[in-house]
């Protein structure tokens, strides 16, 4: 993770915040708000990348160009992201706080990399302890759980198949 984190530039972060009944916030409004992050260091033509991965954000409608011109450079992304106080809470302001990530190891490690601007420490307690100081302990990770589960495949094949289980589950013996 450490080598690929390092010689990788993160395209994309996508955040959802809930509150404990999972709800969205929405800010008095009709709609409810996620947000998605594009970094403007990615160069397609430069920078090593996994092509699938590229595919589907090009499907998504990801114009690779137009980031590296006008979005986010993740020094800013880090400034405003520590001071927004999703990171570094103590436990005693906010013991509630829980991460659900899908592939936390990578995500983590990519935001360890935005947050300090330098490549990740060699030594697996250094980084966990980063990861302990600005998460938290309550950290799950969903591709983790799913092997546990006999689940696999990718986010949207979790879905999936946990939908059909729970639609099975509330029909059983009508």
């Amino acid at each position: 993770m450490k080598k690929n984190v390092d010689a990788m530039e993160l395209i994309q972060l996508g955040l959802a915040l809930s509150d404990a009944q999972g709800n969205l916030p929405d800010f008095g409004t009709e709609y409810c708000y996620v947000w998605e992050f594009n970094f403007r260091e990615f160069d397609i033509d430069e920078d090593l990348y996994n092509p699938k991965s590229i595919d589907l954000l090009k499907r998504q409608g990801i114009d690779f160009s137009k980031n590296k011109r006008m979005e986010i450079h993740s020094f800013y992304f880090a400034r405003l992201f520590t001071n927004s106080g999703l990171s570094l809470a103590p436990t005693w302001v906010d013991k509630n706080r829980t991460w659900i990530t899908f592939h936390s190891t990578y995500d983590f490690g990519f935001l360890i990399k935005v947050l300090f601007q330098k490549e990740l420490s060699d030594n697996l307690s250094d980084f966990m302890g980063l990861v302990r100081m600005y998460f938290g302990v309550k950290v799950f990770d969903m591709k983790q759980m799913m092997g546990f589960c006999g689940l696999y495949g990718g986010l949207e094949r979790m879905a999936n198949s946990m939908a059909s289980t729970i639609f099975f589950m509330t029909n059983w013996g009508r």
